[in-house]
């Protein structure tokens, strides 16, 4: 039986110009009616191995691989072929399901904004890593560690925004900060990152821990962490350490764009 590539294509959700793909892969076969209509037609086989690429495409195969797949007689090279992308999709589905955890951590932190925001307590800081890329307004990268910073940028959502500032400058009433990228020791194992070159591991500490929401009207440190400033100097506590800040939520971008951050400020115990 022939069935013309126009009813194919529909019968199966594809584009006349996808079924073309699969053959330009060598996927697909088809032939030309021998009436000198020129139309092309393709049999029961076709369908059916166009059936199976479709379920190897969505096991995450590429067309390469497909065609490799389809076009082998080795029982053996397929049995490899299936190891390997299981392998794969089970590192995939181990990173969705940290991506699901890490969500849900995020979530809770959200729920318990209304009663932590300003308030200040004491609690052991999460070891981090940071990777410093900006003093200010001035970017301190140099270009040899671009490419690093593309890694980290391409591990969100686990990187974020991790600020710090100079405590000694905040006591003077001065902004000295420091952007960069975090990433929680939680994290790091998974995402292969430790601390070498330009990323700094932060262990875990005594600090004092407080969330802040900023806006345009308080965007210097000198004004978000004043009631920290304050709480120091009123409970005559001894600072260890520069604060470092964990943004978790970013709003209204266009008009005040408000950030939320945590601050865990390292004391001594």
């Amino acid at each position: 039986m022939k069935y013309r590539i126009g009813l194919v294509a529909k019968l199966l959700g594809i584009s006349p110009e996808g079924l073309r793909l699969y053959e330009r892969d060598g996927i697909l076969e088809s032939r030309r009616e021998e009436n000198g209509s020129g139309y092309r037609y393709y049999e029961r086989l076709d369908i059916t191995a166009l059936l199976r690429a479709r379920s190897y495409q969505k096991y995450g195969f590429s067309l390469k691989e497909t065609e490799s797949l389809i076009n082998t007689d080795d029982v053996e090279q397929v049995m490899a072929g299936y190891a390997d992308r299981r392998r794969q999709l089970a590192r995939e589905i181990a990173h969705k399901q940290r991506m699901l955890d890490y969500l849900d951590k995020i979530s809770e932190i959200l729920h318990r904004l209304p009663d932590e925001l300003w308030q200040i307590r004491r609690e052991t800081r999460p070891g981090l890593y940071r990777f410093e890329f900006m003093e200010g307004d001035r970017l301190i990268l140099e270009p040899e560690a671009y490419g690093d910073f593309q890694r980290w940028v391409s591990m969100a959502p686990f990187t974020f925004p991790a600020q710090r500032n100079d405590w000694q400058a905040l006591k003077e009433g001065r902004d000295h900060s420091f952007s960069a990228l975090g990433l929680l020791e939680e994290d790091a194992g998974a995402l292969e990152v430790r601390e070498e070159g330009l990323v700094q591991y932060l262990p875990p500490c005594p600090c004092l821990y407080t969330v802040v929401r900023i806006s345009r009207e308080n965007a210097s440190c000198v004004h978000y962490l004043n009631h920290l400033l304050q709480f120091v100097d009123r409970e005559g506590i001894r600072v260890t350490g520069d604060p470092v800040a964990r943004t978790f939520l970013s709003l209204n971008k266009r008009d005040d764009y408000t950030r939320y951050r945590q601050i865990w400020l390292p004391v001594e115990e």
